[in-house]
């Protein structure tokens, strides 16, 4: 399938960027905004994801009900997410119905209701989704590890913010941090599938009538913990994250630190998988993953262990580090890497979806397009030494951050297990 890309830029600043397959059966459209937890202060914690749930609630012309059945009464839909940098509406729908579904994005972000009562009831939805969150120990264990690797910098700042944030969040203060934020230079309109570009762009220009531009709010500071953290709480397993600060999106080393991932803890035939839960039955999922940002990234690897067994297999995990750093990549480990990442990138492209998600961030991140062509020639082009460079680089005992939740029993991994 043949994707045409094109950009456009509109007079008040809102980028329009598409990927044009007339062999495509569908829509995928976004509207993604930079703005995230890493713009928000520590009393506000949370507002940005606040926010992306109560545009749902509804608009000046449409009810909460009638913005879902926009798209959903033609077999389309709508969702959103929040993230640390960037926020964003998104749907899908049939070519047809491309000038509908601009028209209930734009109605969300250019006419938001934000009535009392849906706050009110929204908040008691975004506390209990909170609630779920900190139930979840393994989602919590990566959070922490976020503000103990990026320290103050904010953008390890909590994407969901706190119960009390959440609470103490009041009308005047969440509409006066939209306006700042939801401005026309704040946001990029992504589509892929059969998409018509002109009419993507006439039809935005029309909808989408945002402010120029915000107030420039000052970066705040974020909420670190220590370098090594530990969490006793009633949870039958033991969770662990060990991670270090990585290259950003913007940093061609990233390519090196993705490969080194997959090496490290990629899939079923990674040293980790192989060393950590086939050979010594230390755990049940073990991985190494990379997350990459404007200004930085992180290197993650996680277990799920046995409480009694979480130094030894911190300890397992250092030594197959150590073993790495000294005798470097084994033969074909590299070119197996290559393959499984330009595998991953293709099957994961035969998603319209992925592929607005993608020239989105392209854009939000390096203002231009990368085709898959010119990314896996990026990739293709690493070398064994580049990797091992990115390895000794990040693999330092003391830079690494280590995270452990875990019930009161667990024999917690200490910073001495982490010598590579």
């Amino acid at each position: 399938m043949s994707f045409t890309y094109r950009k456009d830029v509109l007079e008040n600043g809102i980028r329009i960027v598409s990927e044009t397959s007339n062999d495509a059966n569908s829509v995928a459209l976004g509207f993604w905004v930079g703005v995230g937890s890493r713009s928000e202060p520590q009393d506000l914690s949370g507002i940005s994801h606040f926010i992306e749930h109560l545009l749902f609630k509804g608009t000046r012309r449409r009810s909460a009900f009638e913005i879902a059945h926009t798209l959903e009464s033609v077999g389309g839909s709508l969702d959103a997410f929040a993230g640390r940098e960037s926020t964003a509406f998104v749907g899908r729908c049939l070519p047809e119905h491309l000038r509908r579904a601009i028209d209930v994005l734009s109605d969300m972000l250019c006419h938001p209701a934000m009535k009392d009562e849906a706050i009110r009831l929204e908040k008691q939805v975004v506390i209990e989704e909170i609630r779920n969150f900190e139930d979840t120990p393994e989602e919590i264990v990566h959070e922490l590890l976020g503000r103990s690797v990026w320290r103050t910098k904010p953008i390890g700042n909590s994407v969901l913010g706190t119960v009390e944030s959440v609470s103490n969040l009041r009308r005047d203060v969440i509409r006066r941090f939209f306006r700042e934020h939801y401005v026309a230079s704040n946001t990029i309109v992504a589509a892929a599938g059969r998409v018509d570009h002109a009419k993507l762009v006439e039809y935005v220009a029309k909808m989408l009538k945002l402010p120029r531009n915000g107030r420039p709010v000052e970066e705040p500071e974020g909420k670190p913990l220590p370098r090594v953290h530990h969490e006793a709480r009633e949870v039958a397993q033991c969770y662990i994250t060990m991670g270090v600060e990585a290259p950003s999106y913007v940093d061609k080393r990233r390519y090196a630190a993705i490969l080194l991932s997959l090496i490290v803890g990629g899939g079923m035939t990674s040293r980790l998988f192989q060393e950590v839960r086939e050979r010594k039955g230390l755990a049940y999922s073990v991985y190494c993953s990379c997350e990459f940002y404007r200004e930085t990234g992180i290197l993650t690897i996680f277990l799920a262990v046995d409480p009694k067994k979480a130094r030894k297999a911190v300890r397992s995990v250092s030594t197959e580090l150590s073993r790495l750093l000294k005798d470097g990549l084994a033969r074909g480990e590299l070119k197996s890497a290559k393959q499984q990442l330009k595998g991953n990138l293709i099957l994961g492209l035969e998603s319209t979806a992925a592929r607005m998600s993608r020239i989105a961030r392209h854009e939000f991140y390096l203002g231009e397009y990368i085709s898959v062509e010119k990314s896996l020639e990026e990739v293709m082009g690493v070398t064994a030494d580049k990797v091992m460079a990115e390895a000794k680089r990040l693999f330092k005992p003391q830079a690494f951050s280590l995270v452990v939740v875990g019930p009161p029993s667990t024999d917690f991994p200490q910073e001495t297990d982490l010598d590579f």
